[in-house]
């Protein structure tokens, strides 16, 4: 759901937003020392999106607007044009790639976010990507704009 952008925000609500942990987690900002300790809620949020800076002073501010991205794994090529994941030829270019969307099936569809990791905090690179697929006319692709988001009328076939 992720933390308010703005408004009240208490340490209860900070711990709920990590997984795995109740409101009632106590757990310090940041810790005694300018590096944040582990289990500190400044150290929870270094992989949320986006990440709480891990450098000292640190307030509750700094929280706003913060989530975890839950992502599914799938496989795919790299980033390439319309003819390397539809060759004339029929073949399968290698789905080699362990990428990661933000939608809920298995295979990203438009309007879900493609990521490099499974944070979510890397976009992919905008162009075409193979899916999975069996010669010509079974092979399904998608198309990523700039942010990494999936094109309207993806995945489609080719």
């Amino acid at each position: 759901m992720g933390l308010p952008s703005s408004g009240t925000i208490s340490a209860n609500m900070i711990n709920a937003e990590v997984s795995g942990r109740s409101a009632t987690a106590n757990a310090p900002l940041s810790g005694t020392s300018s590096t944040p300790q582990t289990g500190s809620l400044v150290k929870l949020y270094v992989s949320a999106s986006p990440p709480v800076n891990q450098i000292a002073p640190h307030a509750y501010s700094e929280f706003y607007g913060r989530s975890f991205v839950s992502t599914t794994p799938y496989n795919s090529s790299t980033v390439s044009v319309f003819n390397g994941v539809c060759p004339f030829n029929g073949s399968n270019p290698p789905a080699s790639q362990q990428y990661h969307h933000n939608g809920s099936g298995t295979l990203p569809a438009v309007g879900n976010r493609c990521f490099s990791d499974a944070a979510g905090t890397s976009a992919l690179a905008s162009g075409y990507y193979y899916l999975t697929g069996t010669g010509s006319g079974n092979r399904t692709y998608i198309q990523l704009d700039n942010n990494g988001d999936v094109l309207f009328g993806f995945p489609t076939q080719c």
